[in-house]
């Protein structure tokens, strides 16, 4: 019999009753203009010729033809389909229209914005929508019946993996290997799937880890509205590169503008009462307080 993930003992005091559900938030910044918003269509063509693009994040770069990025048993099915040319198959139809198709096209996609409906996020519920999504690198589902709801989002928390096994590459296909890693381990803690909702590679490539709809699983009894990113690599041993601490500045500005998220209530690990944690490193550290300072956050 499944258990749940553990939930915080006493709630977050500054859990607001009534506030919106991450998807809502993250519904609202696109309505406002602060993401591009994709259609599913778009997203699947430019996932798959990412997926090509990438290269192969199953073995070793070298295989880059035979090889695909690795896929999880449940995405098996759907994979032979962009073989067959199927959207090839549908384009000489839709050709004809195409002159009206952008002014009827662009009325329902804004109208459902507007009213919380339809499909605002195409890369699946990442906490940002210009992340890679989990399921380039991910090689098993997340185990959803053990997940607490995200609830309403309050704060973030930004942490570094900690391994004793450094991490130096920005080939995507080490950092897939490496993603994947990091999700095995925290399954094997009895966590639902890897327990961070974003992850920053050395190339400072920003991907996804769970889903924002889901309580992530990274500071022990503080994960209630609590969304976790991490900065790839052991910055007790490392130095985080110029490219991290970008990306970094800008994920902490978006994600508090995107959530609401209050002045004072980006964090790091080692910063919540009682964690008894070096993390995010000696070497990240103070470079996040620096980022604090130039976001106001």
């Amino acid at each position: 019999m499944s258990t749940r993930e553990p939930m915080d003992p006493s709630s977050d005091p500054w859990r607001v009753a009534g506030m919106a559900s991450p998807e809502e938030m993250l519904e609202s910044a696109i309505a406002r203009g602060e993401f591009r918003r994709v259609s599913r269509r778009a997203f699947v063509g430019a996932s798959v010729a990412g997926v090509f693009g990438l290269g192969a994040c199953a073995s070793t770069p070298k295989q880059s033809k035979a090889t695909e990025l690795p896929r999880g048993a449940w995405l098996e099915p759907p994979a032979p389909k962009p073989a067959p040319p199927v959207v090839a198959a549908a384009e000489p139809t839709e050709d004809k229209p195409e002159a009206q198709k952008p002014a009827e096209a662009a009325k329902p996609p804004d109208q459902g914005q507007q009213q919380g409906k339809g499909v605002f996020n195409p890369v699946g519920e990442a906490a940002l929508p210009w992340a890679k999504p989990r399921f380039l690198w991910a090689k098993g589902r997340p185990i959803v019946a053990q997940m607490n709801p995200m609830l309403p989002v309050t704060c973030v928390t930004v942490h570094h993996d900690g391994l004793e096994d450094l991490f130096w590459s920005t080939k995507p296909a080490d950092v897939c290997a490496r993603l994947e890693h990091y999700r095995v381990g925290h399954l094997a803690r009895g966590w639902a799937d890897i327990g961070y909702h974003l992850a920053i590679d050395r190339g400072g490539t920003l991907w996804q880890g769970r889903a924002i709809r889901w309580q992530g699983a990274h500071v022990q009894f503080r994960n209630e509205g609590n969304i976790g990113v991490l900065v790839m690599g052991n910055f007790d041993l490392q130095t985080p590169t110029l490219s991290q601490l970008l990306t970094l500045t800008r994920v902490l500005r978006e994600l508090r503008t995107t959530y609401g998220i209050k002045l004072g209530r980006v964090y790091t690990h080692k910063e919540w009462p009682g964690a008894q944690t070096a993390c995010p490193g000696r070497m990240l550290q103070p470079k996040v307080r620096d980022i604090r300072k130039s976001i106001g956050a």
